[in-house]
C-alpha cells in the first residue's frame, strides 16, 4: 500500500483511542558562563625594601655623581666589577654627564723591571742593523721581534729609521 495512507490510518487510529498531541520544546541556544580567573597575587620581593628618595631623574644624577667619584680613580672595567654594572652602561653615563674614566694601559705592552735595560740593547742592535742598510722587515726578522715593538722603539729612543728609502719603492727598477 501508499505509506503515506498508512500513516493517515495510524495518526486517526491515535486520536480514536484517545491520544493526545504533544509539541515538545526546540533546541535554543545558551552561551557558555563567564569563565572566573583568581586575581593575580602581587609578587613578593626578596631582600629589603629599596630606600627610594626623590624622582626618577634625582636618583639618576646621584648614581652618576657616585660613578664620576669612582671613574676619578678607576677605569671603566675595574668601577664595573666594583659596582656590578655593565661596562656599556657605565661608558653611556660617562658621556651623558661629561665625566670620564681613568684610561687603562694601552695595548699589551706594560712595563716590568728591567725593561729599560732590555729596550736600549735592542736599540743599539736596531742602529746597528738600520747601518748594516737593512729594512725595518728584516730587522723585525733579524731579531725576531715584532714590527709594533721595534716602531715603539724607534719612536722611544729616537732612531733616524724611515719607513721607506728615499726617492719611493721603485728606485732601483727607473735606472
Amino acid at each position: 500500500m501508499n505509506p503515506s495512507i498508512d500513516l493517515e490510518a495510524a495518526k486517526a487510529a491515535f486520536f480514536a483511542s484517545g491520544g493526545q498531541l504533544v509539541i515538545l520544546e526546540g533546541f535554543t541556544y545558551r552561551p557558555l558562563p563567564q569563565r572566573k580567573h583568581p586575581e593575580p597575587t602581587p609578587k613578593r620581593r626578596r631582600g629589603p625594601d629599596p630606600v627610594q628618595k626623590g624622582n626618577r631623574q634625582e636618583r639618576a644624577k646621584a648614581k652618576a655623581d657616585m660613578v664620576a667619584k669612582f671613574a676619578a680613580t678607576m677605569t671603566c672595567s675595574q668601577a664595573s666589577k666594583v659596582l656590578g654594572i655593565s661596562q656599556g652602561s657605565l661608558w653611556d653615563m660617562a658621556k651623558r654627564n661629561g665625566f670620564s674614566f681613568v684610561p687603562a694601559t694601552p695595548g699589551k705592552h706594560t712595563p716590568k723591571p728591567g725593561d729599560e735595560e732590555r729596550d736600549a740593547e735592542m736599540a743599539e742592535k736596531i742602529k746597528a742593523l738600520r747601518d748594516e742598510g737593512l729594512t725595518r722587515n728584516k730587522v723585525c726578522q733579524s731579531l725576531k721581534t715584532g714590527h709594533t715593538t721595534v716602531t715603539r722603539l724607534i719612536k722611544k729612543f729616537g732612531i733616524d729609521f724611515p719607513s721607506r728609502k728615499a726617492g719611493g719603492a721603485h728606485e732601483s727598477s727607473q735606472a
